[in-house]
Protein backbone atom coordinates (compact mmCIF):
# COMPACT_ATOMS: atom_id res chain seq x y z
CA UNK A 1 0.00 0.00 0.00
CA UNK A 2 2.94 2.67 0.73
CA UNK A 3 4.22 1.67 -2.20
CA UNK A 4 1.17 2.50 -4.54
CA UNK A 5 0.59 5.41 -2.43
CA UNK A 6 4.47 6.86 -3.51
CA UNK A 7 3.53 6.15 -7.07
CA UNK A 8 -0.03 7.40 -7.02
CA UNK A 9 1.43 10.85 -5.07
CA UNK A 10 4.45 10.86 -7.71
CA UNK A 11 1.73 10.53 -11.13
CA UNK A 12 -1.08 13.03 -9.74
CA UNK A 13 1.68 15.70 -8.59
CA UNK A 14 3.30 15.46 -11.78
CA UNK A 15 0.45 15.68 -14.37
CA UNK A 16 -0.25 18.84 -11.68
CA UNK A 17 2.42 20.92 -12.28
CA UNK A 18 4.54 19.70 -14.91
CA UNK A 19 3.33 22.96 -17.07
CA UNK A 20 5.35 25.27 -15.06
CA UNK A 21 8.77 24.62 -16.33
CA UNK A 22 9.45 23.73 -19.85
CA UNK A 23 12.21 21.71 -21.51
CA UNK A 24 15.01 23.17 -23.60
CA UNK A 25 16.70 22.97 -27.09
CA UNK A 26 19.11 20.01 -25.11
CA UNK A 27 15.75 18.16 -24.46
CA UNK A 28 14.57 17.64 -28.02
CA UNK A 29 16.13 15.84 -31.12
CA UNK A 30 18.81 18.13 -32.91
CA UNK A 31 19.20 17.98 -36.47
CA UNK A 32 22.63 16.71 -37.63
CA UNK A 33 22.72 14.54 -33.98
CA UNK A 34 22.76 11.22 -34.15
CA UNK A 35 20.69 9.03 -31.77
CA UNK A 36 21.62 6.55 -29.85
CA UNK A 37 20.22 3.07 -29.12
CA UNK A 38 18.08 1.98 -25.81
CA UNK A 39 17.79 -1.66 -25.25
CA UNK A 40 15.06 -3.38 -23.02
CA UNK A 41 16.56 -6.10 -20.45
CA UNK A 42 15.37 -8.00 -17.63
CA UNK A 43 17.13 -10.09 -14.74
CA UNK A 44 15.48 -12.85 -13.09
CA UNK A 45 15.94 -14.23 -9.69
CA UNK A 46 18.29 -11.99 -8.09
CA UNK A 47 20.58 -12.63 -6.03
CA UNK A 48 20.57 -10.03 -3.18
CA UNK A 49 16.80 -9.82 -3.93
CA UNK A 50 15.90 -13.09 -3.81
CA UNK A 51 12.70 -13.56 -6.43
CA UNK A 52 12.49 -10.92 -7.76
CA UNK A 53 12.76 -9.33 -11.07
CA UNK A 54 13.90 -6.29 -12.33
CA UNK A 55 13.37 -4.75 -15.63
CA UNK A 56 15.90 -2.35 -16.92
CA UNK A 57 17.04 -0.49 -20.23
CA UNK A 58 20.51 0.25 -21.56
CA UNK A 59 21.23 3.75 -23.32
CA UNK A 60 24.47 3.40 -25.86
CA UNK A 61 25.50 6.37 -27.53
CA UNK A 62 26.49 6.41 -31.25
CA UNK A 63 30.29 7.77 -30.19
CA UNK A 64 30.48 4.76 -27.88
CA UNK A 65 34.15 3.09 -28.78
CA UNK A 66 34.50 -0.13 -27.61
CA UNK A 67 38.28 0.20 -27.11
CA UNK A 68 38.08 3.49 -24.85
CA UNK A 69 35.93 2.30 -21.58
CA UNK A 70 32.30 4.77 -21.38
CA UNK A 71 31.76 6.60 -18.58
CA UNK A 72 28.28 4.79 -16.85
CA UNK A 73 25.20 6.92 -15.26
CA UNK A 74 22.94 4.63 -13.10
CA UNK A 75 18.69 6.04 -12.90
CA UNK A 76 16.77 4.77 -10.42
CA UNK A 77 13.01 4.72 -11.60
CA UNK A 78 14.28 4.02 -14.84
CA UNK A 79 11.48 3.89 -16.85
CA UNK A 80 10.36 7.89 -16.12
CA UNK A 81 13.96 8.68 -17.04
CA UNK A 82 14.67 6.75 -20.21
CA UNK A 83 11.43 7.94 -22.05
CA UNK A 84 11.80 9.88 -24.98
CA UNK A 85 8.40 11.52 -24.32
CA UNK A 86 8.93 11.99 -20.92
CA UNK A 87 9.95 15.11 -18.45
CA UNK A 88 13.31 14.22 -18.37
CA UNK A 89 14.46 12.62 -21.94
CA UNK A 90 17.95 11.20 -20.66
CA UNK A 91 18.80 9.55 -24.56
CA UNK A 92 17.82 12.81 -26.32
CA UNK A 93 20.34 14.92 -23.85
CA UNK A 94 22.83 12.49 -23.63
CA UNK A 95 22.47 12.38 -27.67
CA UNK A 96 22.96 16.33 -27.69
CA UNK A 97 25.66 16.81 -25.21
CA UNK A 98 27.76 13.70 -25.83
CA UNK A 99 27.58 15.22 -29.32
CA UNK A 100 28.79 18.52 -28.83
CA UNK A 101 31.28 16.92 -26.54
CA UNK A 102 29.85 18.71 -22.81
CA UNK A 103 29.88 15.35 -21.40
CA UNK A 104 31.92 12.59 -21.58
CA UNK A 105 30.75 9.28 -23.85
CA UNK A 106 28.25 7.63 -21.36
CA UNK A 107 26.36 4.75 -20.84
CA UNK A 108 22.68 4.98 -19.31
CA UNK A 109 21.53 1.93 -17.15
CA UNK A 110 18.06 2.94 -16.14
CA UNK A 111 16.81 0.63 -13.60
CA UNK A 112 12.99 -0.12 -12.50
CA UNK A 113 12.09 -0.96 -8.83
CA UNK A 114 12.21 -4.91 -8.55
CA UNK A 115 8.93 -6.75 -8.98
CA UNK A 116 7.78 -10.14 -6.77
CA UNK A 117 4.05 -10.13 -6.90
CA UNK A 118 2.80 -6.79 -8.08
CA UNK A 119 4.29 -4.25 -10.26
CA UNK A 120 7.65 -2.65 -8.51
CA UNK A 121 6.37 -4.26 -4.84
CA UNK A 122 9.96 -4.00 -3.78
CA UNK A 123 10.71 -0.23 -4.34
CA UNK A 124 10.74 0.22 -0.58
CA UNK A 125 12.74 -2.56 0.11
CA UNK A 126 15.14 -1.36 -2.59
CA UNK A 127 15.25 2.45 -2.21
CA UNK A 128 14.37 3.70 1.20
CA UNK A 129 16.95 1.05 3.50
CA UNK A 130 19.97 2.89 4.52
CA UNK A 131 22.79 0.38 4.14
CA UNK A 132 24.68 -0.57 0.82
CA UNK A 133 22.61 -3.40 -0.33
CA UNK A 134 21.29 -1.60 -3.24
CA UNK A 135 24.74 -0.75 -3.91
CA UNK A 136 26.08 -4.81 -3.80
CA UNK A 137 22.82 -5.04 -5.98
CA UNK A 138 23.98 -2.59 -8.62
CA UNK A 139 27.97 -3.59 -8.59
CA UNK A 140 27.50 -7.38 -8.39
CA UNK A 141 24.52 -7.78 -10.64
CA UNK A 142 23.15 -5.16 -13.03
CA UNK A 143 27.02 -3.35 -13.96
CA UNK A 144 28.61 -6.74 -14.35
CA UNK A 145 25.53 -7.80 -16.92
CA UNK A 146 26.01 -4.91 -18.96
CA UNK A 147 29.52 -5.06 -19.03
CA UNK A 148 29.36 -8.28 -21.32
CA UNK A 149 28.62 -6.13 -23.90
CA UNK A 150 30.26 -2.65 -22.96
CA UNK A 151 33.46 -1.60 -21.55
CA UNK A 152 32.85 0.17 -18.38
CA UNK A 153 34.85 2.13 -16.82
CA UNK A 154 36.04 0.63 -13.48
CA UNK A 155 36.46 4.01 -11.10
CA UNK A 156 34.17 5.81 -9.14
CA UNK A 157 35.60 9.49 -10.96
CA UNK A 158 33.43 7.97 -14.19
CA UNK A 159 29.91 6.74 -12.73
CA UNK A 160 27.09 8.71 -11.31
CA UNK A 161 23.90 8.11 -10.32
CA UNK A 162 20.59 9.87 -10.02
CA UNK A 163 16.35 9.18 -9.54
CA UNK A 164 13.59 11.01 -7.70
CA UNK A 165 12.21 10.93 -4.61
CA UNK A 166 13.11 7.71 -2.86
CA UNK A 167 15.35 7.00 -6.09
CA UNK A 168 17.30 9.73 -5.11
CA UNK A 169 17.84 8.99 -1.24
CA UNK A 170 18.79 5.49 -2.82
CA UNK A 171 21.28 7.44 -5.21
CA UNK A 172 22.68 9.22 -2.33
CA UNK A 173 22.82 6.02 0.03
CA UNK A 174 24.58 4.64 -2.79
CA UNK A 175 27.57 6.98 -2.94
CA UNK A 176 27.81 7.56 0.65
CA UNK A 177 27.94 4.03 1.19
CA UNK A 178 30.27 3.23 -1.71
CA UNK A 179 32.26 6.72 -2.66
CA UNK A 180 34.94 4.01 -3.87
CA UNK A 181 32.31 2.84 -6.89
CA UNK A 182 30.51 6.40 -7.43
CA UNK A 183 31.21 9.65 -7.19
CA UNK A 184 28.53 11.63 -8.55
CA UNK A 185 24.96 12.16 -7.40
CA UNK A 186 22.15 13.71 -8.83
CA UNK A 187 18.61 13.83 -6.70
CA UNK A 188 15.49 15.22 -7.57
CA UNK A 189 12.85 15.95 -5.11
CA UNK A 190 14.88 13.43 -2.52
CA UNK A 191 12.93 11.50 0.38
CA UNK A 192 15.44 12.64 3.05
CA UNK A 193 12.47 12.07 5.65
CA UNK A 194 11.23 9.90 7.73
CA UNK A 195 12.42 8.42 11.32
CA UNK A 196 15.36 6.23 10.75
CA UNK A 197 15.55 7.00 6.84
CA UNK A 198 16.79 9.46 4.92
CA UNK A 199 16.38 12.50 8.32
CA UNK A 200 19.11 10.78 9.18
CA UNK A 201 21.81 12.41 6.52
CA UNK A 202 21.85 16.00 7.67
CA UNK A 203 23.70 14.13 10.87
CA UNK A 204 25.43 12.21 9.30
CA UNK A 205 27.08 14.60 7.18
CA UNK A 206 27.88 17.05 9.34
CA UNK A 207 30.46 14.87 10.84
CA UNK A 208 32.38 14.33 8.28
CA UNK A 209 33.31 18.12 8.67
CA UNK A 210 37.18 17.69 7.79
CA UNK A 211 36.95 14.37 6.55
CA UNK A 212 34.13 14.39 3.17
CA UNK A 213 33.47 11.61 1.24
CA UNK A 214 34.71 11.89 -2.13
CA UNK A 215 31.65 12.66 -3.82
CA UNK A 216 30.10 15.50 -5.37
CA UNK A 217 25.98 16.45 -4.75
CA UNK A 218 23.70 17.86 -7.17
CA UNK A 219 19.94 18.06 -5.33
CA UNK A 220 16.97 19.76 -6.44
CA UNK A 221 13.90 20.09 -4.98
CA UNK A 222 10.55 22.92 -5.07
CA UNK A 223 9.29 24.69 -3.02
CA UNK A 224 5.78 22.68 -2.73
CA UNK A 225 6.79 19.66 -2.41
CA UNK A 226 5.18 17.17 -0.24
CA UNK A 227 4.25 17.96 3.32
CA UNK A 228 3.02 14.62 4.87
CA UNK A 229 3.48 12.62 7.98
CA UNK A 230 6.41 11.26 6.65
CA UNK A 231 8.47 14.81 6.41
CA UNK A 232 8.48 18.11 4.71
CA UNK A 233 10.18 17.24 1.33
CA UNK A 234 11.37 21.37 0.59
CA UNK A 235 12.51 21.47 4.43
CA UNK A 236 14.35 18.39 4.12
CA UNK A 237 16.37 19.37 0.91
CA UNK A 238 16.85 22.37 2.37
CA UNK A 239 18.41 20.78 5.41
CA UNK A 240 20.58 18.61 3.51
CA UNK A 241 21.93 21.53 1.34
CA UNK A 242 23.06 23.03 4.85
CA UNK A 243 24.71 19.73 5.87
CA UNK A 244 26.75 19.74 2.72
CA UNK A 245 27.84 23.20 3.24
CA UNK A 246 28.61 23.15 7.09
CA UNK A 247 30.63 19.98 5.59
CA UNK A 248 32.03 21.66 2.91
CA UNK A 249 31.10 19.15 0.07
CA UNK A 250 31.29 19.66 -3.78
CA UNK A 251 27.25 20.49 -3.95
CA UNK A 252 24.96 22.74 -5.66
CA UNK A 253 21.43 23.04 -4.64
CA UNK A 254 18.64 24.06 -6.83
CA UNK A 255 15.51 24.91 -5.06
CA UNK A 256 12.43 25.99 -7.59
CA UNK A 257 8.71 26.44 -7.11
CA UNK A 258 7.45 23.23 -8.40
CA UNK A 259 6.10 20.13 -6.58
CA UNK A 260 6.91 16.63 -6.08
CA UNK A 261 7.60 16.10 -9.65
CA UNK A 262 10.15 16.21 -12.19
CA UNK A 263 9.17 18.97 -14.13
CA UNK A 264 12.08 21.44 -12.94
CA UNK A 265 14.73 18.86 -12.63
CA UNK A 266 13.85 17.63 -16.16
CA UNK A 267 14.17 21.44 -17.48
CA UNK A 268 17.44 22.02 -15.76
CA UNK A 269 18.94 18.14 -16.14
CA UNK A 270 21.34 19.75 -19.04
CA UNK A 271 22.53 22.11 -16.95
CA UNK A 272 22.82 19.60 -14.34
CA UNK A 273 25.06 17.25 -16.62
CA UNK A 274 27.18 19.65 -17.17
CA UNK A 275 28.23 20.70 -13.98
CA UNK A 276 27.96 17.06 -12.12
CA UNK A 277 30.78 16.05 -15.40
CA UNK A 278 32.25 19.29 -15.74
CA UNK A 279 35.96 18.24 -14.84
CA UNK A 280 35.87 14.93 -16.05
CA UNK A 281 38.38 13.36 -17.10
CA UNK A 282 40.19 16.85 -16.26
CA UNK A 283 39.68 19.53 -14.46
CA UNK A 284 38.17 21.77 -16.94
CA UNK A 285 38.22 26.24 -16.46
CA UNK A 286 35.73 27.27 -14.04
CA UNK A 287 32.71 28.94 -14.87
CA UNK A 288 33.71 32.07 -13.27
CA UNK A 289 37.20 33.24 -14.21
CA UNK A 290 39.22 35.67 -11.25
CA UNK A 291 38.67 38.60 -13.45
CA UNK A 292 34.56 38.39 -12.29
CA UNK A 293 35.78 38.84 -8.88
CA UNK A 294 37.49 42.48 -9.11
CA UNK A 295 35.54 44.68 -7.59
CA UNK A 296 34.28 46.04 -4.35
CA UNK A 297 31.80 43.45 -2.52
CA UNK A 298 29.07 44.37 0.31
CA UNK A 299 29.42 41.82 3.23
CA UNK A 300 26.72 40.57 6.20
CA UNK A 301 27.97 38.03 8.60
CA UNK A 302 25.33 37.12 11.35
CA UNK A 303 26.66 35.81 13.73
CA UNK A 304 23.85 34.22 15.73
CA UNK A 305 21.54 37.05 15.51
CA UNK A 306 24.46 39.75 15.78
CA UNK A 307 24.64 41.23 12.15
CA UNK A 308 28.10 43.16 11.07
CA UNK A 309 28.80 44.47 7.93
CA UNK A 310 32.23 44.83 5.57
CA UNK A 311 33.68 45.69 2.43
CA UNK A 312 35.87 43.33 0.96
CA UNK A 313 38.14 45.14 -2.10
CA UNK A 314 39.38 42.49 -4.59
CA UNK A 315 42.23 43.16 -6.84
CA UNK A 316 43.66 40.91 -10.12
CA UNK A 317 47.22 41.36 -11.18
CA UNK A 318 48.58 39.04 -13.56
CA UNK A 319 46.08 36.44 -12.81
CA UNK A 320 46.79 36.62 -8.60
CA UNK A 321 44.14 38.11 -6.20
CA UNK A 322 44.49 40.19 -3.76
CA UNK A 323 41.97 41.75 -0.79
CA UNK A 324 41.37 44.08 1.20
CA UNK A 325 38.57 44.05 3.97
CA UNK A 326 37.49 47.05 5.94
CA UNK A 327 34.65 46.70 8.82
CA UNK A 328 32.13 49.03 9.71
CA UNK A 329 34.42 51.52 11.04
CA UNK A 330 36.44 51.69 7.62
CA UNK A 331 39.64 49.67 9.89
CA UNK A 332 41.47 47.29 7.91
CA UNK A 333 41.40 43.75 8.74
CA UNK A 334 44.76 41.69 7.30
CA UNK A 335 43.77 38.77 4.97
CA UNK A 336 45.61 35.82 4.31
CA UNK A 337 44.63 33.05 2.51
CA UNK A 338 43.32 33.74 -0.28
CA UNK A 339 41.72 30.95 -2.77
CA UNK A 340 39.24 30.52 -5.41
CA UNK A 341 38.53 27.07 -6.99
CA UNK A 342 35.27 25.95 -8.27
CA UNK A 343 33.08 28.80 -7.72
CA UNK A 344 34.43 29.07 -3.78
CA UNK A 345 35.87 31.97 -2.37
CA UNK A 346 37.65 31.03 0.82
CA UNK A 347 39.47 33.39 3.05
CA UNK A 348 40.85 33.82 6.49
CA UNK A 349 41.01 36.88 8.83
CA UNK A 350 41.42 38.43 12.31
CA UNK A 351 38.61 39.93 14.31
CA UNK A 352 38.36 40.84 17.40
CA UNK A 353 34.93 39.18 19.92
CA UNK A 354 33.81 39.33 23.24
CA UNK A 355 34.48 36.61 25.21
CA UNK A 356 31.85 34.79 27.44
CA UNK A 357 32.11 32.89 30.87
CA UNK A 358 28.50 30.55 31.56
CA UNK A 359 26.74 32.05 29.33
CA UNK A 360 27.30 35.74 30.94
CA UNK A 361 29.33 38.07 29.75
CA UNK A 362 33.07 37.93 31.94
CA UNK A 363 33.67 41.46 30.78
CA UNK A 364 32.15 43.69 28.23
CA UNK A 365 35.09 45.73 27.59
CA UNK A 366 37.50 42.45 27.44
CA UNK A 367 37.65 41.12 23.68
CA UNK A 368 39.67 38.34 22.85
CA UNK A 369 41.66 37.46 19.05
CA UNK A 370 40.45 35.29 16.74
CA UNK A 371 40.92 33.62 13.34
CA UNK A 372 37.91 33.74 11.00
CA UNK A 373 38.00 31.41 7.84
CA UNK A 374 35.36 31.83 5.18
CA UNK A 375 33.33 29.50 2.63
CA UNK A 376 31.38 31.11 -0.21
CA UNK A 377 29.68 30.24 -2.93
CA UNK A 378 30.16 32.68 -5.79
CA UNK A 379 26.93 33.47 -8.57
CA UNK A 380 27.58 36.02 -10.56
CA UNK A 381 26.99 39.34 -8.41
CA UNK A 382 26.24 37.71 -5.30
CA UNK A 383 27.64 34.82 -2.91
CA UNK A 384 26.83 32.90 -0.04
CA UNK A 385 28.23 30.72 2.39
CA UNK A 386 29.59 30.54 6.21
CA UNK A 387 32.45 31.89 8.11
CA UNK A 388 33.85 29.60 10.65
CA UNK A 389 35.47 30.97 13.92
CA UNK A 390 38.66 28.88 14.33
CA UNK A 391 39.21 27.63 17.73
CA UNK A 392 40.54 24.78 20.26
CA UNK A 393 43.99 23.32 20.38
CA UNK A 394 43.94 22.03 16.87
CA UNK A 395 42.61 25.02 15.26
CA UNK A 396 39.63 23.37 13.97
CA UNK A 397 36.07 25.94 13.33
CA UNK A 398 33.22 24.10 15.06
CA UNK A 399 30.45 26.48 14.42
CA UNK A 400 29.38 28.16 11.13
CA UNK A 401 27.90 31.55 10.51
CA UNK A 402 25.76 33.23 7.72
CA UNK A 403 27.79 35.13 5.45
CA UNK A 404 25.82 37.07 1.85
CA UNK A 405 27.65 39.41 -0.38
CA UNK A 406 26.76 41.10 -3.31
CA UNK A 407 29.19 43.25 -5.80
CA UNK A 408 28.96 46.84 -5.23
CA UNK A 409 27.90 48.52 -8.63
CA UNK A 410 28.98 52.45 -9.06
Amino acid sequence: MQVLLSIILTIAVTNARAGEYTLGADSKPQKGVPQGTVQERILKNSGIYPGTTTEYWVYVPVQYNSNEPACVMVFQDGQTYVNKKGPVRVPTVFDNLIHRGEIPVTIGIFINPGTKKYPYDQRDVQYVTMDDTYARFLLEEIIPQVSKDYNLVDNASGRAIAGMSDGGLVSFTVAWERPDSFSKVISHIGSYTRLRGGSEYPYLIRQTRGNQKPIRIFLQDGSNDLNITQGNWTLANLSMASALMFARYDYRLEMGTGGHDLGHGGAIFPDTLRWIWRDYPHPKKQELGLKTLAGIWDVVTNRNGQVSKQELFIGIEQERMNAILKDEQGKEIKVSGLTFKDDILSYAYSSHTESKEGGRYKNTQKFEQSMFVTWLKVKSDTFEGSVSPIRGKKGRPNADYSVKGSRRTM
